[in-house]
């Protein structure tokens, strides 16, 4: 297995190294430039990128962006991204449309595993396939779910709350069915342990319970639509294409007032610093703000920002 690991932080890079001792003959590429990366990727060789989040002056998002360029689609092949490398959480669903997937250092192996195990090759990518997670415990409906939506989604399936709630913390899916009349939890109370985690996770709450008070009781307590038995297929499949797509603007807001109110932070810190005239830590949380920054920002209005400053 041949791997491009782009980071410029030796600690990373070591951490990385000693994790990935354990795949079977890995030749294992480090570059620490946009041109180099450009350069090994170009050859063709490779079966994955490991990366830090920022490399190079530019963030995973425009990495990806150039792998999958015309230019490179070619030579595209699945790349991971080094979690303890980020300062905000990644959101799962807007990673895997931009065809990487984050990763904690100590995951890392367990990941290039299972991409060895695929073959992948240059010009394949990691699935885009959204995932669903169906907690139903009658066996026949969840089998008619999984009949209906396989051909379109990755689908795990649960016959109760703890189940459900265990492979949910393991996968972290793009979207949940939960029946609400399960054996022991019922899905309320799963509903809500989900949602004190992450209060944007969608979740379609299936119910024979079609009265609006629970309804109402559904929504307010954070899922995203319910869908009274019996459903049709078509109605299924029409709720799990919208709330994804709604699901992908809601993390994509959430991670972008995640990323502005830690560029806040990093202002105020360095007006603190540049105060009482510790320009060593003004420059280390400078660097810090280019990697906050909204990669939208051309090169000159970056360097705009930073005139600004001094």
């Amino acid at each position: 297995m041949n791997i491009i690991v782009a980071s410029s932080d030796q600690e990373v890079i070591n951490s990385i190294i000693e994790q990935i001792n354990g795949l079977l003959g890995p030749k294992i590429t480090v570059v620490e430039s946009t041109d180099d990366f450009i350069e090994e990727l170009k050859n063709g060789k490779y079966n994955c990128i490991v990366a830090d989040y920022f490399f190079d002056g530019i963030d995973i998002w425009q990495l990806s962006k150039l792998v999958n360029s015309k230019q490179l689609v070619r030579y595209a092949v699945p790349i991971y991204l080094i979690s303890e490398t980020c300062d905000t959480e990644v959101p799962l669903i807007l990673a895997k449309e931009h065809h990487f997937q984050a990763t904690s250092i100590i995951d890392l192996l367990e990941a290039l595993q299972i991409a060895d195990k695929a073959g992948y090759a240059p010009g394949q990518r990691n699935s885009a396939r959204a995932s669903i997670l169906v907690i139903e415990d009658d066996e026949d409906a969840s089998e008619i779910v999984y009949e209906a939506l396989k051909n379109d989604y990755d689908i795990d399936r649960a016959t109760d709350g703890e189940l459900g709630l265990a492979l949910w913390k393991k996968k972290r899916h793009d979207l949940i069915l939960l029946d609400y009349m399960l054996p022991g939890r019922k899905g309320d109370e799963v509903l809500s342990e989900i949602m004190d985690v992450d209060k944007n996770q969608p979740i379609i709450v299936m119910t024979a319970f079609d009265k609006p008070e629970y309804n109402k009781d559904f929504i307010l307590n954070g899922a995203s639509q319910y869908l009274p038995k019996p459903y049709t297929l078509m109605e299924l499949r029409a709720q799990c294409v919208s709330q994804i797509n709604k699901a992908k603007l809601i993390y994509q807001d959430y991670y972008h007032d995640q990323k502005q109110k830690k560029l806040r932070n990093l202002v105020n810190e360095l007006e603190r610093e540049l105060t009482v005239s510790n320009i060593e830590k003004a420059r280390r949380i400078i660097d810090a703000i280019k990697i906050n920054l909204p990669h939208s920002l051309s090169e000159d209005e970056q360097a705009r920002t930073w005139n600004s400053v001094f």
